[in-house]
């Protein structure tokens, strides 16, 4: 009876998620991709058969680049655009399901971590109704992927720490594998998840890690191997990365209001003629070279453009500027503004809470370091890049409620 009573919960969760998320797609010009940032095009191409490439970005004519993006959205896409043809309204849809899906997955964490199903419908719903979760299901772009796939690995690694079943292991080193194709950033998963194994068992479980090492390395494997294959030397997933360090590293990323360098804004630079002739692979290092001296020869604005970004990671609304495709409305961070600030209050509130169960809290602590450090201290920030961050940042939320709800009943029952 209670199975069912869970079970009739959760779809009720997952209808009313899916429906807002659809009812705001449909709000859309669905027969445009504003996004422009190459996914649309690779998923096109891989499911008509054409490969995995783009024209030179940054010298036209130039030979394509095969790596510039890491595969996991375009795949995605592509699955999409193979059963329904090229339809942006199905792409959406799907990433409305995944969003809805995401929702449930959230619950049975916040219930694992409460022991309470009821802790678990209320974060499940917090996160049905926030609008950003809804928002980006509307825009081509892989946050919505980020956060499923986010949420997925943190659960199978709980739910190996309730039952040691060594499968959940290894289904969440394939998924941290599928993620890090798709954002490089899961990389730090790795690390965060280990230290949370040996936090919270008090013991270093090698038999564990080298199955949830070993079950991603297979999943990366064929993606490393075609690489190689065509550029001749180890490219992990893109070669992007250089460039979007760059950007954010420099003599004049601080002085503009988005916080980096438009690469567009590259063309007719000294730049240019650097890296001119060198291959995809070579650019890629070139501007990783290049970002890594201007910190060692410029600490002092070093520093002050990681606190920039900093703020501009953990900031309440978004730039208007930073729209995908165009600027946000001023309704938008209106609405970004009154949504977060009460969440983010809740938040440190609940942080404080949870020190007094932090082995249970710890590994959403490491994830918001490992996640964050490493996007603040190189590269480009905007403040879509938490977003993968917020289901725990509500958890937190919630135990603040959680808290004072309960001492409000004791107080009663005295």
């Amino acid at each position: 009876m209670e199975n069912k009573r869970i079970e009739k919960k959760l779809i009720l969760i997952f209808l009313f998620a899916l429906l807002l998320r659809i009812g705001f797609i449909m709000m859309l010009d669905n027969t445009v991709d504003v996004w422009g940032d190459w996914w649309d095009e690779l998923g096109l191409k891989i499911a008509g058969g054409q490969g995995f490439w783009v024209n030179n970005p940054y010298f036209k004519g130039g030979t394509p680049f095969y790596s510039w993006r890491p595969p996991g959205f375009p795949f995605f896409l592509a699955g999409i655009y193979s059963v329904f043809g090229h339809s942006y309204l199905a792409a959406k849809i799907g990433l409305a399901l995944l969003s809805a899906l995401s929702c449930i997955l959230l619950f049975f964490i916040a219930s694992d971590v409460f022991d309470s199903d009821k802790a678990g419908t209320w974060c499940a719903v917090i996160y049905a109704v926030y609008p950003p979760s809804i928002f980006w299901t509307g825009y081509l772009s892989p946050v919505t992927n980020e956060i499923f796939l986010m949420l997925l690995i943190v659960l199978l690694i709980l739910k190996w720490g309730k039952n040691k079943r060594s499968i959940c292991l290894i289904a969440a080193g394939f998924f941290t594998g599928a993620a890090v194709l798709t954002r490089s950033n899961f990389l730090v998963l790795i690390p965060a998840a280990a230290l949370f194994l040996l936090v919270k068992y008090r013991k270093f479980l090698w038999k564990g890690l080298a199955l949830y090492l070993l079950a991603g390395l297979i999943t990366l494997a064929p993606w490393i191997i075609r690489n190689y294959r065509i550029h001749k030397t180890f490219v992990l997933t893109s070669t992007e990365g250089g460039v979007v360090c760059y950007i954010a590293n420099n003599k004049v990323a601080l002085s503009l209001p988005t916080g980096y360098l438009d690469p567009v804004d590259i063309e007719g630079t000294y730049v240019m003629d650097d890296i001119s002739g060198l291959s995809e692979v070579r650019i890629d290092r070139y501007f990783y070279r290049e970002a890594l001296v201007f910190i060692r020869n410029n600490p002092a604005a070093y520093l002050r453009l990681v606190k920039d970004r900093f703020f501009r990671f953990w900031k309440l609304s978004p730039h208007t500027f930073s729209g995908p495709g165009e600027s946000y409305k001023s309704y938008h961070v209106k609405i970004a503004f009154l949504t977060n600030l009460p969440v983010f209050i809740l938040a440190m509130a609940g942080f404080l809470f949870s020190l007094k169960r932090w082995r249970d809290f710890s590994f959403f602590y490491l994830l918001v370091i490992f996640w964050s450090v490493p996007i603040i201290l190189l590269f480009k920030t905007i403040i879509r890049y938490r977003e993968p961050l917020m289901p725990f940042i509500i958890i937190f939320a919630y135990l603040t409620i959680h808290s004072v709800l309960n001492r409000f009943r004791r107080k009663n029952a005295a």
